[in-house]
């Protein structure tokens, strides 16, 4: 069984799509009407106008030679001619036209695969250990659960509206290559008195609160793991937060019920499910390479010899062995995948011969030493990591600010910078082998900074008002079935200092490694306070008049900021300027009472909080005075605090810097403090529709105001209201109306008016 099997569902649905897709070309159906219906079929807008990203939904990373060709081809007709591997272990097609997209999804199917799941709430990409079926140390191949899986999960109709995103894995082994422990629904494959079946873990996941996941059964027999993913699917559909996608996903569902209830809700399904029948799966035997009498290996030069050593491994069955080929940032140019497919085609198992990881690297298998050297050529040209330490190929990132509406750094750029920093320093590369660099463009868990030895999650702080790119520093993950551990949260780093900061911190580990089993050893035992020490002399960049590089992110040629950057300008990032101010004021009142820490305290107390009401004043002047009006006049601070912003008596500064800071531990989700009450603006029938309860103009307010302001408006208004605001063209209507989507609120239209935007939204 070489991939899973498209059910007629999806053909089905994909004529749905074609039909709405002629509507919208046509002007007759509305853009945000279309986005629901192209994204459970993995289809993205990117930054750039008019491009699309396409994901292709690859069970366990497999495909044959013949798909990875026609992939290829797909990608140099249609859209940017490289293969994007992602860390799910499926393939994006970048930078497609709108026109195209009936014809990519239609060439998909053609070749036995789709992108039905590949984005939305939906089930998602279905993972597995990359080394499935040729690893020693697994109980099973658990390949062919996977692909089931996949197919039965495909047909299943309620797979595709969830609250939010699901995921499911299988591990072969305690080792959870495949990363059971970590996910919404993960499998450890198991033999019990001769039975194959699983060790069940749930509710885990990645991102804004991390969640390792619970173990739920001991062991499950692999013939039911569609009777359990359906029925912990059904539980999250019938419960899950529906309203608030920053906390949709069931990692938050069995926190808010408990485990007791949760089980007994998942269990009451199964009983269902048994009853109403069609629940069994079937699988087929998984493939294995008939072994070898001799695993000899022919004589290899130096070079090959060292290549062999960092990446290949012999497999379970004799004579066969494993390659893995580190592709930069994930991506496979076309004509190599070309090559690489047609080279593979010739060999005895070539049909079985290709896997991705979850890492954005390619596997290759059940190749014979003779047929894998062979390719060694073809290798080192579509791979230039496969001439270098095994470190470099294993970093991972996703694509941050450079493609995605919710990155806030370039994640992708500071890997290229990381790795010319270690190949220039006087280091034993090859001595960290296994080791995980892992970055993230924003707190999204997109590049599984969680996981990583050494991860990094993208966030914007400020020096002297300006904004410059930096990264949260994550240490000492472990990844193993009873132990498994999230990276911990110690420090930050500006962007610019990265590169340096990552090489400083595996010397230190290259020092202490010879005393430690593993690097979350010695984080444990003295490298947590190394590393934060080395992070706090990376802390301070130099003013933006005296140096403008740190200003910058990778791979941008604009100063760094926060326009364009939708869901992540509009939220994190938006929280990120909010606590970089209130970490330089929880310092500066820790300092002395000379009188510049002290005005360094009322310009911080001051500018902190004005974000929440719509304010982006930059002199101090007009600081001090939107402060004085919005915040000490408006009674959220006490009064006898306004002396302090004329200046006097200078002492007491220190007592509203901690006022400041208390008050910003009263406010909730919609920028609304405790001793807030909501207010009641009058509508302008002038220029609103009679239907509407409330109407605001926006045009000539920049992001993120206008969504901090339109966030101020929601909150005062009840459930049902309708609000209109008028935006600009351009990144207003880009941002806000995802933004305010995504806080659950319901967004009714958006039509063109004048040289702006009407958006009408009923509050949730």
């Amino acid at each position: 069984m070489s991939h899973y099997t498209l059910p007629p569902s999806v053909a089905e649905d994909f004529a749905s799509f074609k039909e709405s897709h002629a509507d919208f070309m046509a002007g007759k159906l509305d853009a945000l009407t279309f986005k629901t219906i192209r994204v459970p079929f993995g289809i993205y807008e990117q930054r750039e106008s008019d491009t699309y990203m396409v994901r292709v939904k690859l069970a366990g990373g497999i495909l044959t030679p013949a798909q990875l060709h026609s992939l290829a081809l797909l990608a140099e007709h249609y859209a940017k001619p490289h293969l994007h591997v992602t860390t799910r272990g499926g393939v994006q097609l970048h930078y497609a036209k709108l026109q195209d997209l009936p014809q990519i999804i239609q060439a998909l199917h053609e070749m036995g695969l789709t992108g039905r799941g590949g984005g939305g709430n939906t089930v998602r990409n279905i993972t597995a250990d990359p080394y499935a079926g040729i690893a020693p140390d697994e109980a099973f191949d658990v390949t062919p659960c996977a692909l089931s899986l996949t197919t039965k999960m495909l047909e299943t109709k309620d797979s595709y509206s969830l609250p939010r995103k699901f995921k499911i894995a299988f591990s072969g082994s305690s080792e959870d290559r495949g990363g059971a422990t970590y996910i919404d629904v993960g499998f450890i494959a198991k033999i019990h008195e001769g039975v194959r079946g699983f060790r069940l873990f749930v509710a885990g996941g990645m991102g804004a609160k991390s969640r390792l996941g619970s173990a739920f059964i001991d062991f499950l027999p692999q013939e039911e793991i569609f009777l359990f993913s359906q029925a912990i699917k059904q539980v999250f559909d019938q419960h899950g937060n529906r309203k608030n996608k920053h906390a949709a996903r069931l990692r938050f569902l069995i926190e808010e019920l408990g485990e007791a209830q949760f089980r007994e809700l998942v269990f009451k399904e199964v009983q269902a499910l048994r009853d109403q029948g069609g629940w069994e799966i079937k699988l087929e035997e998984a493939f294995e390479a008939i072994p070898l009498e001799s695993d000899e290996i022919p004589p290899l030069n130096q070079e090959q010899k060292l290549w062999w050593n960092r990446f290949v491994i012999p497999q379970k069955q004799k004579g066969y062995y494993s390659a893995k080929v580190p592709l930069k940032l994930g991506d496979l140019e076309s004509e190599h995948a070309k090559s690489l497919a047609q080279a593979l085609q010739g060999f005895k198992y070539g049909k079985e011969s290709i896997r991705f990881g979850s890492d954005q690297n390619l596997y290759l298998r059940n190749l014979q030493a003779d047929e894998l050297l062979s390719l060694y050529p073809l290798i080192q040209e579509l791979s230039g990591q496969s001439s270098r330490a095994r470190i470099l190929g294993d970093m991972v990132a996703c694509t941050g600010a450079a493609t995605c509406q919710l990155g806030i750094t370039r994640p992708r750029g500071a890997v290229v910078a990381i790795e010319k920093a270690l190949q220039k320093a006087n280091i034993d590369l090859d001595a960290l082998q296994g080791f995980r660099i892992h970055l993230s463009g924003c707190p999204n868990s997109c590049g599984k900074h969680a996981i990583a030895d050494l991860g990094f999650f993208g966030k914007v702080n400020r020096e002297g008002g300006h904004p410059y790119p930096a990264y949260n520093v994550l240490v000492g993950a472990i990844i193993q079935e009873d132990s498994t551990r999230f990276a911990k949260k110690i420090a930050e780093v500006s962007a610019y200092a990265l590169p340096l900061f990552v090489t400083e911190v595996l010397k230190l580990w290259l020092h202490a490694k010879p005393h430690y089993a593993n690097f979350a050893a010695w984080v444990d035992q003295e490298g947590e306070a190394q590393i934060i020490h080395l992070a706090s002399s990376y802390a301070k960049i130099p003013s933006f008049e005296e140096d403008k590089n740190p200003y910058f992110d990778y791979g941008s040629e604009e100063i760094f900021s926060l326009k364009g950057r939708g869901v992540g300008e509009c939220s994190a990032g938006m929280y990120d300027l909010i606590e970089a101010d209130k970490k330089a004021l929880k310092e500066a009142l820790e300092g002395g009472d000379e009188e510049e820490n002290l005005a360094k305290i009322r310009l911080l107390a001051s500018r902190m909080l004005l974000i929440t009401k719509g304010e982006e004043a930059r002199d101090e002047r007009s600081v001090l005075q939107a402060f004085g009006r919005l915040f000490v006049e408006g009674g959220l601070i006490d009064s006898s605090f306004a002396p302090l912003l004329e200046g006097r008596p200078r002492i007491e500064l220190k007592a509203l810097g901690e006022a400041v800071i208390a008050l910003y531990g009263t406010m909730d989700n919609s920028l609304k403090f405790a001793k807030e009450q909501p207010k009641e603006a009058p509508l302008d029938p002038a220029s609103s529709s009679s239907s509407a309860h409330r109407f605001k103009d926006y045009q000539g307010v920049a992001c993120p105001m206008n969504f901090v302001k339109t966030k101020m408006d929601l909150a005062q208004m009840q459930s049902g209201e309708i609000l209109e605001i008028l935006l600009d063209e351009g990144a207003p209507i880009e941002n806000v109306p995802k933004s305010v989507a995504n806080e659950g609120h319901l967004i009714l239209g958006q039509t063109k008016e004048g040289k702006g935007w009407r958006v009408r939204i009923q509050k949730r």
